[in-house]
């Protein structure tokens, strides 16, 4: 059996019109696709991935898209920047974009702090999840991952 990686991009428009969205999210699509944007993939829905992009929902067949895999992060999360050694002042942000860089195979992640977008990008490498547990439930004793909901 044949697993769908988390996460899509589109990068380009398909030559063959919009046919391979649903009509009632062609309006939507021609808004956030071509670019660089990271879609999760939410499962499917008769002959349609289902696409999410923080609160906005696509319906698309499957066509020319580049699957990708992703750090466990997710628009609307809330990171704690680490220092790194000092190359990072630590901060609380919340992921505010996702876009995928084809040249370093990597997804950058915008974060917003304070009701303002930074212009930096950082990785998955620069923060960690504010509640490591709710992200990786595999680090936490087998008897306490029943409490956390």
């Amino acid at each position: 059996m044949r697993t769908e990686l988390a996460y899509r991009v589109y990068s380009r428009w398909p030559e063959n019109g919009d046919g391979w969205i649903h009509p009632a999210d062609i309006r939507l699509a021609r808004r956030l696709i071509p670019s660089t944007r990271v879609f999760r993939y939410d499962g499917r829905e008769g002959p349609y991935l289902l696409l999410s992009y923080g609160k906005h929902r696509l319906r698309v067949r499957p066509t020319m898209r580049q699957a990708i895999r992703g750090d466990g992060f997710d628009l609307g999360d809330q990171v704690e920047v680490c220092s790194k050694l000092g190359k990072n002042r630590p901060f609380v942000a919340t992921i505010s974009e996702m876009r995928w860089n084809a040249r370093y195979r990597v997804i950058h992640y915008q974060l917003r702090r304070r009701n303002m977008t930074l212009a930096r990008p950082y990785t998955a490498d620069d923060f960690r999840a504010v509640d490591d547990r709710a992200h990786f439930p595999a680090l936490l004793p087998s008897n306490a991952s029943a409490r956390i909901s």
